[in-house]
């Protein structure tokens, strides 16, 4: 059996604490047919020390400014020529043994498997917090909402990447991978597999820590610029009538560079794709405090879909009992938390 070549971009950033631990991950996989580029946007720690002790590993590496992970990952897209890529953030680690289960898992899949995703243990400087598969049950309409799974462990195979357009979005830094995977939805199918492939560090820097708010904008953005491309004005215009929607998502936009599959994205289910999107939004109105706006959705999404898709997605049936709380009580739990 021919073995695929895997290609592994790992953009940095000053993370000169975490990467020498998240470049072992990968050379200790023992991989023959791997390709690994190193994209450092001109760290002033210790990165480029620790890139070095890596030199014989690695394919290529650049230590300059860029315009941030975006645009490193896409330095990396440009250079890579496997049959599988991805990326791995300088923080985080592949568990052992993930490549080779990922290329025999690829192998044993028909041609029209374009991305497997798997699980990722989320951790942090205490040790494990939990494993994480993403949703219950991974669909279309998930993947077209927002991101169901955890990047670190996704894996593409480059010919759809390649019919998407290679590179990801540069003016999206916290939802740039929804962005790529919403797309190879609409060319190919995804297939998750119940195999933990990364570990995903949680620590104060990180972006999934600091930013929470930030990732809504991005994937609001994301999602009415794939409405717009595939022409579901309907979604746009009831989603801009609530007025929850982030100006970004009301101005950006990107004519996609490829033809989206309509045997695909014409099976979905558009109000299943409205309800996971809403749900994304009510979560993050409620984390981010703002609890008034989180309830009036809430009310919106009782009256107009059924109780049993509301009680089984994930997050939403703690939600509704912390909402029905009264707002001091609310506002105390978050101070709390906040200590």
């Amino acid at each position: 059996m021919n073995v695929p070549k895997i290609s592994i971009i790992v953009p940095s950033f000053n993370q000169g604490a975490y990467l020498g631990e998240t470049l072992s991950s990968i050379t200790s996989q023992q991989y023959n047919n791997l390709e690994l580029f190193v994209v450092d946007g001109g760290s002033s720690d210790n990165s480029v020390e620790i890139i070095k002790q890596f030199g014989t590993h690695i394919q290529w590496w650049v230590s300059e400014k860029d315009n941030g992970q975006s645009d490193a990952i896409n330095k990396g897209f440009s250079k890579a020529s496997g049959d599988i890529i991805t990326w791995l953030c300088s923080d985080d680690l592949y568990t052992p043994g993930t490549l080779k289960k990922v290329a025999e898992i690829f192998s044993a899949q028909p041609p029209d498997v374009g991305l497997i995703h798997g699980g990722t243990t989320i951790f942090n400087s205490n040790g494990k917090i939990a494993d994480d598969f993403g949703y219950a049950y991974p669909s279309l309409e998930r993947n077209l909402a927002g991101l169901g799974f955890s990047q670190p462990s996704a894996f593409i195979r480059k010919v759809y990447l390649d019919k998407v357009g290679t590179t990801v979005n540069t003016s999206l830094h916290y939802g740039m991978d929804y962005d790529l995977f919403s797309r190879l939805a609409l060319v190919c199918r995804f297939l998750p597999v119940k195999e933990i492939f990364s570990q995903y560090r949680l620590h104060d820097n990180s972006k999934s820590v600091k930013l929470q708010d930030q990732f809504m904008d991005d994937w609001s953005a994301v999602f009415i610029n794939l409405c717009k491309n595939l022409g579901w004005n309907d979604i746009i215009e009831e989603l801009t009538a609530t007025g929850l929607l982030p100006e970004k998502a009301l101005s950006f936009y990107y004519p996609f560079s490829f033809n989206p599959d309509a045997a695909i994205y014409e099976k979905a289910d558009k109000r299943k794709i409205v309800f996971y999107y809403s749900c994304y939004l009510l979560k993050a109105l409620y984390w981010s405090g703002s609890h008034d706006k989180a309830g009036w959705l809430l009310k919106k999404l009782k009256t107009e879909y059924p109780v049993e898709w509301m009680k089984n997605e994930k997050d939403i049936p703690a939600i509704m009992k912390k909402l029905a709380l009264p707002h001091f009580v609310l506002k105390a739990i978050k101070k709390i938390k906040n200590l």
